[in-house]
């Protein structure tokens, strides 16, 4: 897991600090979010986020936890707490899975799923409309 200094920021900073992120990371074209993004975030930083919306995409897919665990090569409890957070903030997931568009959702529920087997086939075909991309 990503360490996080024990050094607590003043309240004003932080929100000062992810303001300047967000509006850093909005007003980038296309072609400069990799440079910029890669530079702010480790490779595990960006794995860690990866899986995360992999276990959203997922989860809203109908995945069970032993799937997902098995796919994305995650803990339960890891598991657990996205979907914790997706039950408490569900505007927000549908929002977020909303913006993905469905093309790309299937090709990589696809990709995610496809080690799992002829099960993970069956299921990623029962929510695509029954055609296995």
């Amino acid at each position: 897991m990503t360490h996080l200094s024990r050094r607590i920021l003043q309240s004003k900073t932080e929100k000062e600090l992810k303001s300047i992120l967000k509006e850093a990371l909005l007003n980038l074209k296309f072609s400069e979010y990799d440079k910029v993004f890669y530079s702010l975030i480790t490779k595990t930083e960006e794995l860690m986020i990866a899986k995360r919306l992999g276990v959203i995409l997922m989860l809203s897919e109908g995945a069970t936890y032993e799937e997902i665990s098995e796919s994305l090569k995650l803990t339960n409890e890891t598991i657990s707490r996205v979907h914790f957070e997706m039950n408490s903030h569900p505007a927000t997931y549908k929002f977020l899975l909303n913006k993905l568009k469905p093309w790309k959702r299937r090709k990589l529920l696809k990709e995610i799923l496809g080690d799992l087997g002829f099960r993970a086939l069956k299921l990623t075909a029962k929510h695509v409309g029954g055609r296995i991309y």
